[in-house]
């Protein structure tokens, strides 16, 4: 197609851990706070339940989430994420898990869950649907310029 001159920018990575850190990093801003950085993951769990619900059936939605949450546990030694599918719960749990951490913690925590969920979601409906559907639900982010608070933090 002639005239597309924003193809310059960066599309968001379609590695899931990159595509964790990319969108947690667009929905928190500048915002770095263990509390934020939890406000931030709530918004696109819920955005990504809200989209993906429609594809796989709210309780498809919460297997998957539930399973990732398991999948963060096991790459996550000596931390403990309660695990629960009932979407409220889910969200609880997850704040639960980043209460009381500090930002280094809480992004490792939260990017981990986020890239578990987008890999179980890329290997059951296909990488390529896959992230056209998360692309769906941030269009404004295609330019790829989500800033990126404390990711010179160790992995």
């Amino acid at each position: 197609s002639a005239g597309k001159t924003e193809d310059t920018r960066q599309p968001p990575p379609r590695d899931p851990a990159a595509l964790a850190r990319w969108l947690l990093a667009y929905e928190a801003g500048e915002k770095t706070s263990p509390e934020e950085l939890a406000a931030a993951s709530e918004r696109a769990y819920l955005q990504l339940r809200k989209r993906l619900a429609v594809l796989l059936g709210a309780t498809g939605f919460d297997a998957l989430w539930t399973r990732a949450m398991h999948l963060a546990q096991r790459r996550l030694p000596g931390e403990t994420l309660e695990v629960d599918v009932v979407p409220p719960t889910a969200l609880q749990r997850l704040r639960a898990a980043v209460h009381g951490r500090n930002p280094v913690e809480t992004r490792t925590i939260l990017v981990t869950t986020f890239a578990s969920f987008i890999a179980l979601l890329f290997t059951f409906i296909g990488e390529d649907l896959g992230f056209r559907l998360i692309h769906q639900i941030w269009p404004e982010a295609s330019s790829g310029e989500a800033p990126v608070p404390g990711e010179d933090a160790p992995q």
